[in-house]
């Protein structure tokens, strides 16, 4: 790699201090570049409430004003980006692609390569399975508008997909192209990993003696899943009642009507650095979201690491999660999953083998790994 490139990733909706998936994503990535990569620039765009740039710990930030009627909009927001960039020159874009990539003229020299850790079209049309007749008809221009989004500039170089589902997506949605690397999440293993249970729950003042499920995420109506996690959480507190839900991520005043259950713990404003504990510290993950790019979730896989019982909706569809094996794979999320899961928890030696294969399988995807063939995509 030549010395001395510039290298700028986008956030739209995101803001660095974000701890969603797709910042922490860039941020782990960052992260192996810098240590890596010594002479390379590395600049972020996003949304926020002023324009301003600013760096930190080596890191160039530049956040454009996404406030008002304008700019909050999707199409305000393209504009905004194809004027900064525009007016400022970097080597390498990287961004999860957008309407500001159809006005954008590349640069000579210039690389743009976009993230697929998803597609938002298969994500809205899940969703809109769940709607009523009229819900559906009122929602329909998501599809075509999501489809609009996310499609590949003509001039992109490249396009990197978190699995290979969401490369056959991308694929369906937009014709083959020859230039899309599927490259899966890493996970940072020397992080996330099994701790002392009865000691990181000392520490986080959990009792000793309780079955913990965790769930980390959003909870409004299009995300995680968390109306399957306590529904799926009630019928096992029915079976058990030691049994408490860990409630990470999600909006309180949104989610306030589902939660208010006797096995529920919300954890509100919970710190980067003590994500590590929660996870050791807990007996089960729950994963019911109803459409998944990764294989896993970074979530999913930092609970792997830290020797969690995997258990994950079918719909989720995150590949390398397999049933009975090194996961536990559900679709009902009621009383019949509810038994099967604590049969499976209360015997030993089978789910001992669910969460040594589950170990053995994340370990193939560490942070260096990823890094390493991430950062080959984007700057060779």
């Amino acid at each position: 790699m030549e010395k001395n490139k510039k290298i700028c990733f986008v956030t739209i909706n995101s803001p660095p201090d974000f701890l969603g998936g797709y910042v922490l994503y860039h941020k782990n990535l960052i992260e192996y570049l810098k240590k890596r990569y010594k002479h390379l620039e590395i600049n972020w765009v996003y949304f926020g409430k002023e324009n301003k740039s600013y760096k930190k710990d080596g890191i160039n930030y530049f956040e454009l004003d996404g406030e008002g009627a304008i700019s909050s909009f999707t199409f305000g927001r393209s504009f905004k980006l194809y004027r900064f960039f525009t007016k400022n020159y970097f080597d390498i874009i990287n961004s999860i692609g957008g309407l500001w990539t159809y006005l954008y003229k590349k640069k000579e020299g210039q690389k743009i390569i976009q993230t697929s850790h998803g597609a938002i079209y298969y994500f809205n049309r899940n969703h809109l399975r769940r709607f009523s007749f009229f819900k559906k008809i009122l929602f329909f221009p998501l599809l075509p508008l999501s489809w609009i989004l996310e499609r590949p500039h003509k001039e992109t170089d490249k396009i990197i997909c978190v699995s290979d589902k969401v490369k056959l997506q991308v694929e369906k949605l937009y014709g083959r192209r020859k230039n899309i690397y599927v490259v899966r999440t890493g996970v940072d293993l020397k992080v996330f990993k099994p701790g002392n249970k009865s000691e990181n729950r000392k520490k986080l003042k959990l009792e000793d003696k309780k079955l913990y499920g965790l769930y980390v995420g959003g909870g409004g109506y299009w995300t995680k899943g968390l109306d399957r996690a306590v529904s799926l959480g009630r019928e096992i507190y029915n079976l058990n009642k030691n049994f408490r839900l860990l409630l990470i991520g999600p909006n309180y005043k949104k989610v306030k009507h589902l939660i208010n259950e006797p096995f529920i713990k919300f954890l509100k404003d919970v710190e980067r650095e003590k994500m590590p504990l929660y996870y050791s510290a807990s007996d089960m993950f729950f994963n019911m979201s109803r459409y998944e790019g990764g294989a896993p979730t970074l979530v999913t896989s930092e609970a792997m690491a830290s020797g969690c019982l995997i258990v994950c909706s079918k719909d989720s569809e995150q590949e390398i999660v397999k049933d009975n094996e090194n996961s536990l794979i559900i679709s009902e999320f009621g009383k019949k999953d509810a038994k099967r899961i604590l049969e499976t928890f209360n015997d030993k030696k089978l789910r001992e083998k669910i969460i040594k294969r589950s170990m053995e399988t994340i370990k193939e995807f560490s942070l260096e790994k990823w890094g390493k063939r991430t950062s080959e995509v984007l700057l060779k």
